[in-house]
Parts: structure tokens; C-alpha cells; sequence
């Protein structure tokens, strides 16, 4: 499966989701900072808390970084206009609290298909 990197998130949500992504068989690591993810180039798949008032700097400095990896924006509270903001800030995807299985594999299947996480 994939190994993913929750950058940034507060602890419940990140509890939350590292729970649902390890019983889908994801490797799952926490960071802080962007610059963390350039010293772990094996992450395929990045989510980042849309909470955040900064969470469209957070997608910009990956972008930046060149690290050429699917972010998928987190947030508390979906809602229509959130998931548009996330897309147009560069997101690959969003989702929202609380996190399902089946949610977050369909995520995982459109952001890093099979042959992609083969390939690792």
C-alpha cells in the first residue's frame, strides 16, 4: 500500500485518520513541517489540515518543494465551499471528519492508484 505523511494535524484528527489508513494497510508517519517531507522523499500521498488559516501556504510550499506528491486537504467541518477551496489551492483531494473506510480508500485509489503504489 502506500506510505502517507499527516503533516501538520492536530493530534484527534490525525489519531482518527492514522487509524483508518493503517486498517487499509497504509504506512503512516507524522510531521510537522514541509521541510520534514524533503528528508522522507518515500512518502507517496500528503494530508494537510484545511483549518488552518495557513493551509494554502502549506499546499504552496509543497508545490514549491517540487516534491511532486498528491495532497489531500483535512478538515473537521466539510463543506461545499471548503472542498473548492482546497481544489483551487492545488489539492488532489478533501475530506472531511469523521473518517470512513470506505471514504478514505476511494481518496487513496484516486490519489495514488495501484500501479503507483506497486511501484514503491
Amino acid at each position: 500500500m502506500s506510505r502517507v505523511t499527516l503533516l501538520g494535524l492536530p493530534d484527534d484528527l490525525a489519531q482518527q485518520l492514522a487509524q483508518v489508513l493503517r486498517a487499509e494497510a497504509h504506512q503512516v508517519s507524522r510531521r510537522t513541517y514541509v521541510q520534514d517531507l524533503q528528508r522522507r522523499p518515500r512518502t507517496q500521498v500528503v494530508f494537510v489540515s484545511g483549518d488552518s488559516p495557513d493551509f494554502r501556504s502549506t499546499i504552496a510550499l509543497l508545490r514549491g518543494a517540487d516534491l511532486n506528491l498528491p495532497v489531500v486537504v483535512v478538515t473537521r467541518m466539510p463543506g461545499t465551499s471548503q472542498w473548492l477551496d482546497a481544489l483551487e489551492a492545488g489539492a488532489s483531494d478533501y475530506c472531511g471528519a469523521p473518517f470512513e473506510r470506505v471514504q478514505v480508500r476511494w481518496i487513496m485509489d484516486s490519489v495514488a492508484p495501484a500501479e503507483r503504489r506497486a511501484a514503491a
